[in-house]
C-alpha cells in the first residue's frame, strides 16, 4: 500500500472497482460513469469486496492478487508434491514465491495473478482425479477453476487449461479414459458459474457489450497490435528470462535432465513431462502469436516452469543426479545468474542515471544483497552443500526484495504516478473546477481526485479548446506532450503549475502569489 497506483493498468482496475462500489453495482464494470466491457467482473468483485472491508486505498485495490498470490504458492507445491515427491512441492513453492514477476504481480492491482491461480488449479484437481479413478469432486471443483477463470478473463480462462489438459492426455495416451470423466456433471458446475453474467449483460447491454469484449478485447487484439512492440514473434524470450530470475538460470538444465530422466520406459516422466510441457507450450506459442502483446500475458506458465526447476534442484540436492554433472550445471548456472547481475546493474544505472536516479541507491542495496545470496550459494556449493546453496540463492532473492519494496517502491510510485499532482490540485482547485487528463492517465486522475467527469484532451486540439475555456480548468499530461506543444508557433500553452517524474499539472489562470507552488516540483 505504500506505493502508489500506476496508470494505466492499477488504476484502471482500481478505479472500476471504486465506480461499482460507489453505484452499488455488481454486473456492469464502470469506468468514468460509463459501462465498459474490458473485462469480466470478478476481478473487479475481488477488489470492490476489499474496499468494503478495508476502505478504498492502494492496500485494499491490491490485496487479492497478494492473497492470491500466496494461494498459488500453495497450489504449486501441491501440485508438484502430487506428481513427483514431498521435496519437490516444498523447493517448487518456493521458487514460485521468489521468483521476479511473481512477486511483482502479487503485490499489483491487474488480473493477471487471480487468473494463474485460477488456471492452476483447474489444472491441479483436473490431474488430481486421473491419476485417482473414482475421485468425481475433484474434476467438479476443476471445472469451477475454470469457469471462475472466464469470468476473470474471458474465454481464454477456458481455452487455456482445455487446450494444456487435451494435449496432456493426446501425447500420453489417456485419451482412451476420458469416459471415467464426468463430463455431465462438469459441464453443468461450469455453466452455473460462468454462464448467468454473460446472459445478464448480453441481454441488457447487447451489441455494445458483444462489440467490446468479444470483438474488440477478444479477437481484434488478437488480430492487430494494439502497441508497437506486437509484432515482434521474440518478445516473450527475454520476458521469460527476466520474470522467472533468478531461477530462468537453471532452467535449460531442468529441461534437458527432464527430457533425458523421461526417456526411461518407467519413469512417470513420460507422462507428467508432457503436461508441463503442454503447459508451457500452449501458452508461449499462443501468447507469442497474437498481435497485441504484454509482459505479462505469458504469466500463466510459470506454475509449470516453478515445478520443473523444483525438480531438477530436488534430484541435485537428493543426489538423483551425477554428482560431476550437476556440479557442472550449478555452477554454470550460477555463473550465468552472476554475469546477468553484473551487467542488470550497469544497465540499470544508466536507465535511471537521468530522470530516476533517486532509485539508483535502493536498487544498488538489493543488487549487493542478492550477490551476497549468490555468493554464499556458490561457497556452498562448493563444500557440497546443495541445499544450502539452495536457501542461500532464495535468501539472497527475499533479502534483495526488500530495498526495493520499502525504498524503491514508494519512490517509484511518486515519478509515475499522477497522485502527487492530483493532491496538488485538489489543495488549489475550488471545488467542482474542471479537469482533465489524457488517455493513460485518465484513470488515475479519477482515482485520486474521487471524480468521474475526467475530460479527455487527447488529441491535442481537445487539450487547446479545453484550457480556452474562460473558466479556470486543470489539466495534468506527460511533460513530454507539453513541451511538444511549446515547440510550435501553433498554440500559447501556459507554464506547468508543478511537476512530478513525467506528468505535469497545468491550468489556464494565473496562480494567486503564495500558493506555495514553486512551478518545478510539488512543495
Amino acid at each position: 500500500g505504500d506505493m502508489a497506483l500506476t496508470d494505466p493498468d492499477e488504476t484502471f482496475y482500481a478505479q472500476t472497482s471504486r465506480e461499482m462500489l460507489e453505484a452499488e453495482e455488481w454486473a456492469v464494470p464502470l469506468i468514468f460513469g460509463k459501462p465498459q466491457f474490458e473485462k469480466p467482473p470478478l476481478y473487479y468483485w475481488l477488489v470492490k469486496a476489499s474496499y468494503m472491508a478495508l476502505g478504498v486505498n492502494e492496500f485494499a485495490a491490491r490485496l487479492p492478487s497478494a492473497v492470491f498470490g500466496l494461494a498459488g504458492v500453495l497450489g504449486v507445491y501441491f501440485l508438484a508434491r502430487m506428481l513427483f515427491s514431498p521435496k519437490c512441492g516444498f523447493l517448487s513453492g518456493i521458487i514460485t514465491a521468489t521468483g521476479a514477476e511473481y512477486v511483482v504481480l502479487s503485490r499489483g492491482c491487474v488480473t493477471d495473478m487471480v487468473l494463474t491461480v485460477f488456471i492452476l488449479f483447474c489444472i491441479t484437481f483436473f490431474i488430481r482425479g486421473w491419476i485417482r479413478p473414482g475421485d468425481r469432486l475433484s474434476y467438479l471443483i476443476s471445472a469451477a477453476m475454470a469457469a471462475l477463470a472466464v469470468l476473470t478473463k474471458g474465454p481464454i480462462g477456458l481455452f487455456l487449461p482445455a487446450v494444456i489438459l487435451g494435449s496432456y492426455l493426446l501425447a500420453s495416451g489417456g485419451w482412451r479414459s476420458l469416459g471415467r470423466i464426468p463430463w455431465a456433471w462438469c459441464a453443468a458446475v461450469f455453466a452455473v458459474i460462468a454462464v448467468p453474467w454473460y446472459v445478464v449483460v448480453s441481454v441488457n447491454h447487447g451489441e455494445a457489450f458483444l462489440s467490446e469484449f468479444i470483438g474488440l478485447h477478444n479477437i481484434t487484439r488478437f488480430i492487430h497490435p494494439e502497441h508497437r512492440i506486437g509484432d515482434s514473434p521474440f518478445f516473450y524470450i527475454p520476458v521469460l528470462i527476466g520474470g522467472f530470475a533468478p531461477w530462468s538460470v537453471f532452467l535449460p538444465f531442468a529441461v534437458w535432465e527432464m527430457y533425458k530422466s523421461g526417456k526411461e520406459a518407467a519413469s512417470p516422466l513420460k507422462g507428467y513431462r508432457f503436461l508441463l510441457l503442454a503447459w508451457f507450450l500452449v501458452v508461449f506459442l499462443f501468447f507469442s502469436a497474437s498481435r497485441t502483446k504484454l509482459v505479462t500475458y505469458i504469466f500463466p506458465f510459470f506454475p509449470a516452469l516453478s515445478i520443473v526447476t523444483g525438480w531438477f534442484w530436488e534430484r541435485a540436492i537428493s543426489g538423483k543426479e551425477g554428482g560431476a554433472a550437476a556440479e557442472r550445471q550449478l555452477f554454470g548456472a550460477f555463473l550465468m545468474l552472476a554475469l546477468a547481475g553484473a551487467g542488470g546493474l550497469i544497465g540499470a544505472y544508466f536507465a535511471l542515471k537521468t530522470r530516476y536516479s533517486a532509485l539508483f541507491p535502493g536498487i544498488s542495496l538489493a543488487a549487493l544483497l542478492l550477490a551476497a545470496g549468490i555468493a554464499l550459494a556458490i561457497a556452498a556449493l562448493l563444500k557440497g552443500r546443495r541445499f544450502r546453496a539452495f536457501a542461500a540463492l532464495s535468501g539472497g532473492m527475499i533479502a534483495g526484495a526488500l530495498p526495493l519494496m520499502f525504498l524503491v517502491n514508494p519512490l517509484l510510485g511518486e515519478l509515475e504516478s499522477v497522485r502527487p499532482l492530483c493532491r496538488m490540485y485538489l489543495s488549489l482547485a475550488e471545488p467542482g473546477q474542471p479537469i482533465a487528463g489524457e488517455c493513460d492517465n485518465r484513470r488515475g486522475v479519477a482515482f485520486y481526485t474521487g471524480r468521474t467527469d475526467i475530460v479527455d484532451v487527447h488529441p491535442t486540439a481537445e487539450l487547446m479548446d479545453f484550457i480556452a475555456r474562460d473558466e479556470r480548468v486543470w489539466c495534468i499530461m506527460k511533460e513530454k506532450h507539453l513541451a511538444r506543444l511549446k515547440e510550435g508557433d501553433t498554440y500559447i500553452v501556459p507554464p506547468p503549475v508543478a511537476k512530478s517524474g513525467k506528468n505535469v499539472l497545468i491550468t489556464n489562470k494565473p496562480l494567486e502569489q503564495g500558493s506555495g507552488v514553486s512551478g518545478q516540483g510539488v512543495e
